[in-house]
């Protein structure tokens, strides 16, 4: 796991040391145990490196081929490693370390792209061929691994996180094209983000750019659609569920370094928990966040299981000044927004775990793989949803529980493709409507093609369809907030729920293994999960929640931003412009419950601006 960079100037001016090491270092917690560099004239490759394979410095990158002709710069883990040994051997390859970096590299000489679908783990690399003048960059199947580029007039610039090009000389500026988006589903999805100039490489995809820095084509190597139509069929998908999941999580445990857990007490990192103590794993630990107090905190399960399981539990609480140092932290470390708006309490508790793992394991992935969150339950039965369209019609007064309101919210356009688009958000258009927003690009191209390939796939089930586009759009963000909370720690973060045999294997099931009665996940309630104790198969599923309302009015640093936000220039931008920021704020404080979805947004984006753009 670590930290990739690199330049290719137009023109055949070299490449200069100093913009690389910028580039590079800028994201030093990504790899603090070396640093590395290539050049060849124009080109420049720079690595930062967090040691968890083979921990001698021999697995140094980038690493050049013996015949110097092959360079790769690599960040992530080829978790199926070791499987290629005697294939490579048999072909006369040599090895001079213990590093899944030189067996990829290898592979790469040997089969160039066409290994890539051999691969079981998360990548983003960067692949260098001296004689042939050809660069490709390369992208996991899921997005796990990030990996951010940019054209210009001077030439391509690629890194782990978009810090790195303002290091290398970009201006830093907000594309505000993309503000629409951002603040409506809450991910810019796709190739954009919230930067002028700054992409994002697609899921699934490599480029292949040739001499004199030009694009010759960018390929889409994994087609989720297409891999789970040519699945062969799984006769016991219960069996087949069970044996592959705790094959991924074996996978999941090869390291050199230790590995710990990080654990909510709910069913998905609970399961990772039984297989890593049911596999027989020992030394391990768990790594919980901990809100005493407050109504939804699940601690009280994570240490009752980790107990059991003879685990050693780890929980702490982040609150007062410390939360908002965390936040500001995590907005350097994030560069764009916080969107899931817990990023300072995971990068507090990475920081915690730090001081004993630099491997955790996650749950990310299985609700959106498997119908896992309460809002998927609107399209989980063609009955209820029909009935839920009453809601449009009943008077807003008559409805007491705050859900019920947000439903009604939902329902209100009576679409269902565009129901499908906004599944994910907390804010809906009627919300934007009341604040006297009426024209915002609300269809982004990448979402409504991917929308479109799902309805190809899934012409007949709009659950289906729903889980489709979120794997390629909500999870994307989530898998962002992962990689940037872990690392900003230095911690390499895995999620057992992503290997693509899981998610391509369970994506090509039919409908009845996707129920969303009670907790959902179907596969895995009726597999693992009735191998859990009764006190986490039968909890409420609540996720992670954190009292943000509580502390925008409580906590002196948020008290503070809270009043003066309406002087953010954020609110000078676009249709920002004719938000109302004081008479939101002022119905903030008078009716908390009510108004903090609009609240927590505007409070988090301006204090993501205030802390980027500060100087």
């Amino acid at each position: 796991m670590c930290g990739i960079a690199g330049f290719w100037n137009k023109n055949n001016q070299p490449a200069a040391p100093h913009r690389l090491v910028s580039m590079r270092d800028s994201m030093i917690h990504r790899g603090p145990d070396a640093g590395g560099e290539y050049f060849d004239r124009d080109l420049a490759f720079g690595h930062r490196r967090l040691s968890i394979l083979d921990l001698s410095p021999g697995a140094n990158q980038p690493f050049i081929s013996p015949c110097g002709n092959f360079v790769l710069l690599f960040n992530g883990e080829i978790f199926n490693f070791q499987e290629f040994y005697p294939e490579l051997k048999n072909k006369g390859y040599q090895f001079k370390t213990s590093s899944d970096t030189e067996v990829l590299l290898l592979l790469l000489m040997e089969y160039g792209m066409e290994v890539l679908p051999r691969l079981n783990g998360f990548f983003a690399f960067a692949f260098w061929e001296k004689e042939n003048r050809k660069l490709t960059l390369v992208k996991d199947r899921y997005g796990v691994k990030p990996l951010f580029w940019s054209e210009t007039e001077e030439g391509l610039a690629f890194a782990s996180e978009p810090k790195a090009f303002f290091a290398w000389g970009m201006d830093k500026k907000i594309a505000s094209e993309n503000l629409d988006e951002l603040f409506f589903y809450r991910h810019v999805s796709g190739e954009n983000t919230v930067f002028h100039g700054v992409k994002r490489m697609l899921p699934g995809h490599y480029q292949v750019w040739t001499d004199g820095v030009k694009l010759q084509k960018t390929v889409r190597w994994y087609h989720l659609g297409e891999e789970a139509a040519a699945q062969s069929k799984i006769a016991d998908p219960k069996a087949w569920y069970e044996e592959t999941f705790l094959d991924a999580v074996r996978l999941r445990m090869i390291s050199d370094v230790p590995v710990g857990t990080m654990l909510s007490g709910g069913l998905d990192s609970s399961s990772i928990l039984y297989a890593q103590h049911h596999l027989g794993y020992k030394g391990l630990s768990s790594w919980n966040l901990k809100f005493p107090g407050f109504e939804k905190d699940e601690s009280h399960l994570a240490k009752r299981l980790s107990e059991e399981y003879e685990i050693d539990y780890n929980g702490h609480e982040f609150v007062g000044d410390g939360l908002a140092d965390l936040l500001t932290e995590s907005i350097h470390i994030n560069d764009e927004p916080l969107m899931h708006f817990t990023d300072g309490v995971l990068l507090g508790l990475s920081k915690k775990a730090k001081q004993q793992v630099t491997v955790l394991l996650t749950g990310e992935g299985a609700d959106e793989v498997m119908a896992g969150y309460v809002r998927h339950k609107v399209f989980g039965n063609a009955s209820r949803y029909q009935m839920l369209q009453l809601l449009r019609f009943v008077p807003e007064k008559w409805l007491k529980q705050e859900r019920l309101k947000k439903m009604q919210r939902y329902l209100s356009v009576n679409n269902p493709d565009f129901q499908l688009l906004s599944n994910a958000n907390e804010l809906y258009l009627s919300d934007f409507k009341k604040m006297g927003i009426q024209s915002l690009n609300l269809l982004p191209e990448y979402r409504l093609g991917i929308l479109e390939e799902a309805k190809k796939f899934y012409p007949n089930n709009r659950l289906r369809q729903l889980l489709y586009l979120e794997l390629h759009t909500h999870l994307c963000s989530l898998n962002d907030k992962n990689d940037r909370t872990t690392m900003g720690a230095s911690i390499e973060c895995r999620e057992p729920f992503l290997d693509y045999r899981l998610v391509t294997g369970i994506t090509s099931l039919p409908d009845e293994n996707f129920s969303t009665a009670g907790k959902g996940k179907w596969l895995s309630m009726n597999t693992i999960g009735k191998k859990l104790p009764d006190y986490i198969q039968n909890h409420e599923k609540i996720g992670l929640a954190i009292p943000w309302a509580k502390y925008f009015l409580e906590n002196p640093v948020f008290r503070a931003h809270l009043e003066s936000m309406h002087t953010c220039p954020l609110f000078e931008m676009s249709w920002l412009a004719y938000l109302d920021v004081k008479k939101i704020v002022a119905d903030f404080k008078t009716d908390p419950v009510r108004h903090y979805p609009i609240m927590r947004l505007l409070f988090f984006n301006s204090y993501w601006y205030k802390t980027i753009f500060a100087n």
